[in-house]
């Protein structure tokens, strides 16, 4: 649950002092004042602590999940007993979203279209533009990279992505933690103006030092030292026409997606560690001696042998188990209703629900609403953040003469859903026989389908692939044709002259 400070800041007045400074977009040689500087990153100092805790406990690191530091309730006892069990709900709800939104990769793709030839310059240059787009997709892995991109948004609320010139001179991107990224904006957190990457590293002899990176549309200001003693070491160029650190959002709040059950989820830990203090710290039952002397050496005795020899005396002796009434119903809707809301409010599918046995087809996705309405959200930040980084790549081509329209380049997302094969090739042959084309249909109806475009120029080329058993010969052709029922007269060819071409055309073939 944060609280006010720890939720992302609002940059806009440092925003509009950068610009004052800043010719053009682009700051002076010197960087900026370092007080400025300072503040920037004080300012997002609580958001990047309390970002931080949230990984820590993805990772289930001892320090950032509440059970793992709760005390034993009677702390003045001599054997205490404390069990910590960590019902790990918040990765669950991480992990699925990052499996059913990014599980099969976002399908990137340029327009062939003919508004595409007109914006690109021609036939060629569509081919040169796909070609570069594809490079880079397989370049970078963009599978692996859209994959910590939403898992970091699902912890943190958003997740920083940085574009680059590597060392073969070659665009590149990568992520960028949350807690190290700030994005100074006057409109979208998608379309900075500038940021700022900060981070601790250790030096050779194991100091802790600083580093930071400022961003504006042209250059990288690079920044080491404590901070609260930064110096600049170097201005470099980063050959984009925009700045190339940018954010993509969860949501408009810029929350993850378990935050709002953290409390349910720590409530459900509790609990069961409860259950299983009362397991561990007391028996089941008890065994009674009523009215009977019974000697250490005679229980140990009647553990071996499994009976009691004992003499009451002038009272009735009984020996008896006293069982303990738990109210285990009680404990288990307790549990029940904890887990349910748990998986209710964080809009996450409860796949121990016995209707995901039961359920098919349009049924199944009526049980997803909560979990699409959320993916949804976060696939509208996704192409924002993706249509920025298009123009970022296509201002850096333009410096080698490549030209690539960011209208036309496209994203294509596909939800990691079990697939209903029957269903949907039923679903795309009525599409194609209701007149929709046949691109357009497999796009909509076949989930299994990533890039519509192989499909369609597999099909063609299957098309072009039956050859003719005559092609590499064209008088025999010519003269089995001569042989075939006339037009004219409509009178048949002698069928055993017929038969013998052919038989001396496999002849020569053969040799």
């Amino acid at each position: 649950m944060r609280k006010e400070i720890e939720i992302y800041p609002n940059y806009t007045a440092e925003t509009a002092a950068l610009d004052e400074i800043a010719v053009k977009g682009v700051l002076p040689a010197e960087g900026i004042d370092l007080k400025m500087l300072y503040d920037i990153i004080y300012k997002h100092k609580n958001n990047s602590k309390y970002n931080k805790r949230l990984y820590k406990r993805y990772r289930n690191d001892e320090d950032s999940v509440p059970i793992f530091k709760r005390g034993p309730r009677f702390k003045d006892e001599d054997d205490i007993v404390n069990n910590k069990l960590n019902n790990d709900f918040f990765s669950e709800i991480v992990d699925f979203k990052v499996g059913y939104f990014s599980g099969k990769p976002i399908g990137y793709s340029y327009s062939t279209t003919q508004e595409s030839e007109q914006e690109t310059g021609g036939d060629d240059e569509v081919e040169i533009a796909k070609k570069h787009l594809t490079d880079f997709v397989y370049r970078n892995n963009m599978f692996d990279v859209d994959m910590e991109t939403t898992k970091y948004a699902a912890i943190c609320g958003y997740s920083g992505r940085l574009l680059y010139i590597n060392l073969d001179g070659e665009e590149s991107v990568m992520t960028v933690a949350p807690y190290e990224t700030i994005v100074l904006s006057d409109t979208e957190v998608t379309e900075p103006k500038y940021a700022i990457r900060y981070y601790s590293t250790k030096t050779i002899d194991r100091k802790t030092i600083w580093k930071v990176e400022l961003y504006d549309k042209q250059y990288i200001y690079y920044y080491e030292g404590n901070l609260g003693s930064l110096v600049l070491k170097k201005r470099a160029l980063h050959c984009f026409d925009y700045c190339p650190l940018f954010i993509i959002p969860n949501n408009k709040e810029m929350v993850g997606d378990a935050e709002k059950v953290l409390s349910l989820i720590d409530a459900y830990d509790r609990s069961m560690s409860d259950c299983n203090n009362e397991v561990e710290g007391f028996a089941r039952a008890y065994m009674v001696f009523e009215n009977i002397h019974i000697s250490d050496e005679d229980i140990g005795a009647a553990q071996k042998t499994g009976a009691f020899k004992y003499h009451s005396g002038s009272k009735e002796g009984k020996i008896y188990f006293l069982t303990k009434d738990i109210n285990d119903i009680f404990t288990e809707n307790h549990l029940n209703r904890t887990e349910n809301n748990i998986y209710r409010f964080s809009q996450t599918p409860n796949l121990s629900d016995e209707a995901f046995y039961s359920a098919s087809g349009i049924a199944l996705k009526f049980k997803l609403t909560g979990l699409e309405t959320k993916c949804g959200r976060f696939q509208a930040k996704m192409q924002s953040a993706g249509m920025y980084m298009f123009k970022l790549l296509s201002s850096s081509w333009a410096k080698r003469k490549i030209t690539v329209d960011p209208m036309q380049c496209m994203m294509d997302f596909k939800r990691n859903f079990p697939l209903d094969i029957l269903s949907e090739a039923q679903a795309a042959q009525a599409l194609i026989s209701a007149g929709v084309p046949e691109k357009i249909a497999y796009q909509i109806a076949l989930s299994s389908i990533d890039d519509v475009d192989y499909v369609m120029q597999t099909i063609e080329e299957d098309k072009g692939d039956i050859p003719s058993l005559f092609d590499d010969d064209k008088d025999v052709q010519e003269e089995i044709d001569d042989n075939i029922i006339s037009e004219e007269t409509g009178k048949q060819t002698d069928s055993k002259n017929l038969l013998k071409v052919v038989s001396e055309w496999l002849k020569n073939l053969v040799k």
